[in-house]
């Protein structure tokens, strides 16, 4: 028999249990920042470069930042209910599955545009790997800046994502002061 590890919220030893790690500011800021990293499946140089498009952007830069990492194509594809996760979605974009507005789109960064119609191309419809992950269970509702056609396989980008479509639970303001130094 294996032994299983047990991942305990404290840290190894005889005194583990009882001692507190308070965590400090900066840890707090970058735990918020890894989050969002992790969730949408970008790279350090690549979020940095998000950081500076949001904070010169008119608004509110957190929720800029939102934006613009709901509107890539590989969290369209993600959130149409067209794959069960986004690293999935990223690989069927990379693959070539998908166009948009009927031309392919091969690059998972791609940023939709409000009007843009996000479709599975015809050739690909067929594919025995990509059929079985449409035909997947749709985990979740479909939010209010997306149409979806399930019987044509598309979905239409209606409008620029708000901070309630995100669905963590992120604390955007920190990630937001956790750059206010370096940019």
């Amino acid at each position: 028999m294996v032994a299983r590890e047990l991942r305990r919220p404290y840290p190894p030893g005889q005194h583990g249990p009882t001692q507190r790690i308070k965590l400090s500011d900066y840890a707090i800021r970058l735990r918020e920042k890894q989050k969002l990293r992790m969730h949408y499946g970008v790279g350090e140089k690549q979020f940095r470069r998000y950081m500076v498009k949001a904070k010169h952007a008119k608004g509110n830069t957190g929720e800029n930042l939102i934006r613009i990492l709901e509107s890539r194509l590989d969290n369209v594809i993600y959130r149409l209910g067209f794959t069960r996760t986004i690293r999935a979605a990223r690989q069927m974009v990379n693959h070539g599955h998908i166009e948009v507005n009927g031309q392919r789109v091969d690059v998972p960064s791609y940023q939709c545009r409000p009007g843009d119609v996000v479709a599975l191309r015809e050739k690909s419809k067929h594919r025995e790997r990509v059929a079985a992950e449409i035909a997947g269970p749709v985990l979740q509702d479909t939010p209010d800046f997306l149409e979806r056609d399930s019987a044509a396989l598309r979905g239409t980008f209606k409008a620029h994502p708000e901070l309630p479509h995100c669905p963590l639970t992120i604390n955007e303001a920190l990630v937001v002061e956790l750059y206010a130094v370096s940019l």
